[in-house]
């Protein structure tokens, strides 16, 4: 929005209704688009195992799991074979996808000024990803909007990482709520399940990643673009 404009932003009744403290949100295919440095990532890490090589215009399946769930996708769809244990692979992985530094990783349009009315609307906001806690907190870092959140899980925050409900419970824990107080945002089956197992309303980011097995889970609501979720109100004087 240009500056010189003067209007300010009014949160959707979504987030405005009075049950609703809190604000727990996916990271990958629902705040950011960070599908291209996953895929290098990946492609990083399978030539210098002597996997194989992704073809340049490789899309996955699967990039809502663990990076050894996406891993173990990956190799199933190309045909190569799967190591016993991931332990090793999911180290390179992290340190080549770290070494992209998020460089092709954005913001969805319209997201961060839905984070600001949020916080200026005094919600509590928190993060639950499948992403290792140290990508999750460098990921926001780059993309400006770390400060604005009351607590950040990784998928290595807890013993068990979504479809469960624990990171998500867990999360909204730490931010001093309770399930029935919060929403959560996400983009994929593994959300909808997650946030299903833990009581809370699922709000469906549907221009994210997604997944074959979303199609007929329920969600509490779903929009396709982050400004459906403001109203432009104007400031007279």
């Amino acid at each position: 929005m240009p500056d010189s404009m003067q209007a300010d932003l009014a949160l959707h009744p979504l987030l405005a209704q009075d049950d609703v403290r809190g604000i727990v949100f996916d990271l990958d295919g629902t705040l950011i688009d960070s599908a291209a440095d996953i895929i290098k990532g990946m492609r990083l890490t399978f030539q210098h195992a002597g996997l194989g090589t992704l073809p340049d215009d490789y899309f996955p399946d699967n990039l809502h799991g663990t990076s050894a769930g996406i891993m173990q996708a990956i190799l199933a769809d190309m045909g190569w074979p799967a190591p016993d244990d991931f332990t090793q692979l999911k180290a390179q992985y992290v340190q080549h996808y770290a070494s992209l530094g998020h460089g092709t990783t954005r913001l969805y349009a319209g997201a961060q000024d839905v984070l600001h009315a949020c916080r200026d609307a005094s919600l509590a906001m928190g993060i639950c990803t499948n992403k290792v806690h140290a990508g999750a907190l460098a990921a926001t870092h780059k993309m400006g909007i770390h400060g604005l959140f009351d607590f950040i899980s990784g998928s290595d925050s807890w013993p068990q990482a979504k479809p469960s409900p624990v990171p998500l419970l867990e999360t909204i824990r730490m931010m001093g709520l309770a399930p029935e107080q919060c929403l959560y945002f996400g983009d994929t089956s593994v959300d909808a399940e997650c946030a299903h197992a833990a009581g809370v309303r699922f709000v469906l980011h549907e221009s994210g990643y997604g997944d074959q097995a979303l199609k007929g889970m329920p969600h509490h609501f779903a929009f396709q673009q982050w400004d459906e979720l403001l109203n432009e109100r104007p400031i007279s004087g």
